[in-house]
């Protein structure tokens, strides 16, 4: 995929005003239990929830309510975490690199201290839709070698996968063939205990409804295209079929799998530099957001001194939120792309700063060391043609 030429397509949709595509927000008080919570988003379907707290806005997602232990008489408010809202005039680079960043599928509207609404991932991609990217093979933007599950494991497996690997999506494998896929939303109806239990024992029902088998729990109307599908047949086929996941085949068998995050990377902003440079993730609010693309920037300039092959790169950078910390650590992933090859780096921490400081490191010993063993072997060919 031309970066450069994707990024200059879809300039007017970045620069749009979220104004146009405000929807209504899925919203909850402090005060309420986690099983209310997660009874909320499951009857609005939505992944994301969030509450005014003040001036500010917090907001937890379905995966992360996974892993929730007494629902029914634990509080939500220990759980979430702060977010950056936007404005009625904010553009839509900006909503989407909130959402990039807190991996959420809507992000909050906020107007004199109220949420008046939300800007969904699934309006971003209707837009992106609308524009004529047959030219981007969907081969160019999955996730290759998705982690799968068999119909025979426990949905308590499905759950500690999900939660560690920071997924939502799970193709289930039955008889050699994916028959299903499993999400987040899926399992979370698993996560509220039964009524009728008694107050004793409503923990112990939620844990052995995910000690049953997966089974058929999951849709069976996930799209499947060919890894040579154009974006626009991938996109179509998700909103169609009203689902956050695509599954790519490449002769009969699962090659990977394209979800709205996927989607969303190709608003990417750029950082002006002597290569095309892309950073998405990376919230404006940050105190440090310019000093985080100087050094991106430093890091790729310094690169090509040794290695003047690149030809692109890009940063990505999410949030990890663990409720146990105050502390929100940092996962960013580096991609280096060259006319040999790809490289792809990754760092987690809780300063963002450092994490680029040690991926800069990583980034330019390894790639000079490439260079230099490439060099030598050049050399190699060159004095076996004088000798011949």
């Amino acid at each position: 995929m031309n970066s450069l030429a994707a990024y200059e397509q879809l300039k007017n949709i970045r620069e749009r005003k979220v104004s146009r595509i405000i929807g209504p927000a899925t919203t909850i008080e402090s005060t309420v239990s986690v099983s209310k919570a997660i009874g909320t988003m499951l009857r609005d379907d939505s992944y994301n929830v969030f509450c005014m707290d003040g001036c500010e806005v917090s907001t937890i997602n379905a995966r992360e309510l996974l892993t929730s232990r007494d629902v029914k008489n634990m509080k939500i408010s220990p759980l979430l975490h702060k977010v950056q809202a936007i404005r009625r005039n904010d553009t839509l680079e900006k909503a989407a690199a909130i959402m990039s960043h807190n991996r959420m599928r809507a992000v909050p509207v906020v107007e004199d201290g109220k949420i008046i609404g939300a800007v969904n991932i699934k309006e971003i991609i209707k837009l992106l839709n609308q524009e004529s990217l047959n030219w981007i093979s969907a081969s160019d933007i999955l996730t290759q070698n998705p982690i799968t599950v068999g119909s025979n494991e426990l949905l308590s497996s499905a759950r500690q996968i999900m939660a560690t690997k920071k997924i939502d999506h799970l193709p289930v494998i039955s008889g050699g063939k994916v028959s299903q896929v499993l999400t987040s939303m899926h399992l979370l109806h698993f996560a509220i205990p039964e009524e009728r239990i008694g107050s004793g024992m409503r923990g112990r029902n939620t844990e052995k409804r995910f000690g049953s088998k997966i089974g058929n729990a999951g849709s069976t109307r996930v799209p499947n295209c060919l890894t040579s599908a154009s974006l626009n047949t991938v996109m179509s086929a998700m909103l169609k079929a009203d689902t956050s996941c695509c599954l790519l085949t490449l002769w009969d068998n699962l090659h990977g799998i394209i979800t709205y995050k996927d989607l969303l990377g190709i608003l990417e902003s750029r950082i002006q530099s002597t290569v095309p440079l892309y950073i998405i993730g990376l919230p404006e609010n940050l105190g440090n957001a310019q000093m985080i693309k100087e050094k991106f920037d430093k890091i790729i300039r310094n690169l090509i001194k040794s290695y003047p092959e690149v030809e692109e790169a890009k940063a990505s950078i999410k949030t990890m939120h663990n409720p146990e910390s105050k502390r929100n650590h940092y996962q960013v992933v580096i991609r280096i792309m060259t006319p040999y090859r790809n490289y792809s780096y990754s760092e987690l921490g809780w300063d963002l700063s450092q994490v680029f400081d040690i991926l800069g490191n990583k980034v330019t010993r390894n790639l000079s060391n490439q260079s230099k063993k490439r060099w030598k072997i050049s050399v190699r060919k060159i004095d076996k043609k004088n000798i011949f």
